[in-house]
């Protein structure tokens, strides 16, 4: 149940993500016909796009991992035993795991850091800096859990989109 309510939620977040790149579209387009009829463009649409390709993209990349969609090259899983590949699996989850857990907590520091600061982005907006921060801790966190379920079950990581 656990496990269902996290594919869930890393669903939501990856449709929360395609639905802001939507948006960027459509404001692409707007400034883009704007532009061209010698109007003036949308206030702080290019900041707003920087900001929302930030979110969009760390508030899809646990659901990429999580389906295997990232970049992967597996010409040499591909020729392992199943037992060889699983074990590579395993140390290449830690891998990501450890990585994953020690950005996220740095992230974290900068994120508890920006806010004790009271640091404010000024550009078209301003908004206090932990605010485009936090989606960082948030994402690797989920990352984390992601690569531990591939080390403890890494059957899991076999489905992959991806591959050579």
């Amino acid at each position: 149940m656990i496990s269902t309510l996290f594919d869930r939620t890393l669903r939501g977040l990856a449709v929360f993500a395609a639905g802001i790149l939507g948006v960027i579209a459509v404001f692409i387009a707007i400034n883009v016909v704007l532009r061209n009829l010698g109007l003036p463009v949308v206030y702080g649409a290019l900041d707003a796009i920087q900001y929302a390709l930030m979110i969009a993209t760390f508030l899809g990349a646990p659901w990429v991992l999580s389906i295997g969609g990232h970049v992967k090259v597996d010409l040499i899983t591909s020729n392992l035993s199943q037992g060889t590949a699983h074990a590579l699996t395993r140390l290449t989850s830690a891998i990501g795991a450890v990585t994953a857990g020690v950005l996220g907590w740095y992230g974290l520091q900068a994120v508890l850091a920006s806010a004790a600061r009271g640091s404010m982005i000024r550009t078209s907006f301003v908004i206090p800096e932990w605010w485009m921060l936090a989606f960082v801790p948030l994402s690797l966190a989920l990352c984390t859990i992601i690569f531990i379920r591939r080390l403890l079950y890494p059957e899991t990581a076999e489905r992959s989109l991806s591959g050579l």
